[in-house]
């Protein structure tokens, strides 16, 4: 959508990060035809005509945005609606230094905004008495209610203000409950139009703390996102296959070697036959109030290039349990009991390994190539040191410790 104005345009701002002062890129109608916007613009607010709608509904769609500069720009392009005034900007700041992170903004006269933003970092915000009682109080103020008339023309801020031909101003905070302030709203008018009344002051007030919920809900959806990204880079770099499922065994989450077990289960219908059976039957178990469950499965020597063995544990998570994680890993995958040298001796370590990934004795000794009889030694010492007496509250400890 092309930006349309009388005097050259809606401006648009992306913060680059400079440590000496905030730049921007920006262009007016007149620009815009002459070329795509830049790269450095393609993120920014450059912000569309304003939008006729009502209150409620510019609010529900505020609240309904999940991308932080979408947010920023719609409140933008809709505000004047409500709170006239040729001047409308949003700042988020940065919690710890207090410092403009993002800013959305619109001007009827861009020919000079640029120049007033520029003054403003650099000199206005320091000196601006309004901001100051912003982000002291947490409360919507204006120049008026703070200085009268002969005070504010000769207050240095105003100077800083006359460079965008402005002369009124309203800022309101943006808070969370957990940050504090993080941002603020800002209206400006010049001196050949009315002053910020209170029934301005009620009304942006009111905006704000819906916009400070909006963006409260956006980033924390985009930390989740960023932590789910995460994550799943986590699970593909490790080579134990990680299977997320419901309850019902509709699958959820797949890492990289969970993919490549299901792709090899494609082609080799044995296998498949062997991997559905045992996730079936971990699943009934966990329906039966369990919370761990895992089976140890003997499987075609021809599969995975590996063992005849696999392991399939499934644990309940979630906060209600309701989700069901699967690992499955063949010898030399298996969970490390190093941190037992101490109490055991390494083939005893090496026999708990293989116990924890679902091994039956018969198995384990098969896979050591030592006798049953010596197994069950092991066993028997393993139980001694770890003062237990079966194998669910041997497992249950170590893999509580580990």
């Amino acid at each position: 959508m092309k930006p349309t104005s009388a005097n050259g345009g809606f401006i648009g701002y992306c913060f680059r990060g400079s440590k000496q002062m905030l730049s921007w890129s920006w262009k007016t109608d007149r620009e815009a035809q002459q070329g795509p916007i830049p790269a450095a613009l393609e993120h920014s607010a450059l912000v569309p005509a304003a939008e006729a709608t009502d209150l409620m509904t510019f609010l529900a769609k505020l609240h309904k945005t999940t991308d932080i500069d979408l947010l920023l720009s719609t409140y933008v392009s809709i505000i004047g609606g409500f709170v006239p005034a040729p001047a409308v900007a949003i700042y988020l700041l940065d919690a710890d230094t207090g410092k403009p992170t993002k800013l959305a903004a619109h001007c009827i006269d861009g020919q000079h905004f640029p120049s007033f933003l520029s003054a403003y970092e650099q000199h206005g915000r320091k000196c601006d008495p309004v901001y100051s009682r912003v982000s002291s109080q947490l409360e919507t103020t204006t120049n008026r209610l703070l200085l009268k008339r002969d005070m504010w023309v000769h207050h240095p801020f105003h100077r800083v203000l006359s460079v965008g031909s402005l002369h009124h101003i309203l800022e309101a905070p943006l808070v969370t409950s957990d940050k504090g302030l993080m941002g603020t709203l800002n209206f400006g008018r010049p001196a050949t139009q009315p002053h910020f009344d209170n029934d301005d002051v009620t009304l942006v007030d009111r905006i704000a703390q819906h916009v400070s919920i909006a963006i409260g809900h956006t980033a924390e959806l985009n930390e989740l996102r960023g932590r789910d990204a995460a994550w799943d880079e986590v699970f593909d770099a490790i080579n134990t296959g990680v299977m997320i499922t419901d309850g019902r065994g509709d699958i959820q989450f797949l890492n990289v070697a969970a993919r490549h077990l299901f792709q090899q289960c494609d082609v080799d219908e044995e296998l498949n036959d062997c991997i559905s059976g045992a996730l079936r039957n971990n699943l009934q178990t966990l329906r039966l109030r369990s919370t761990h469950t895992a089976q140890c499965l003997q499987l075609p020597r021809r599969s995975l290039n590996r063992s005849a063995y696999l392991t399939m544990n499934s644990v309940l998570v979630g906060h209600n349990r309701e989700l069901v994680a699967t690992f499955w890993y063949q010898p030399g995958q298996d969970p490390n009991f190093e941190y037992l040298h101490d109490l055991l001796t390494p083939r005893e370590i090496k026999v708990l390994e293989l116990l924890a990934q679902g091994m039956e004795n018969k198995q384990i000794a098969e896979f050591l190539t030592v006798s049953l009889d010596t197994v069950k030694s092991h066993l028997k010492r393993i139980f001694s040191k770890m003062g237990v007496a079966s194998r669910a509250q041997l497992l249950s400890q170590v893999f509580y410790q580990s």
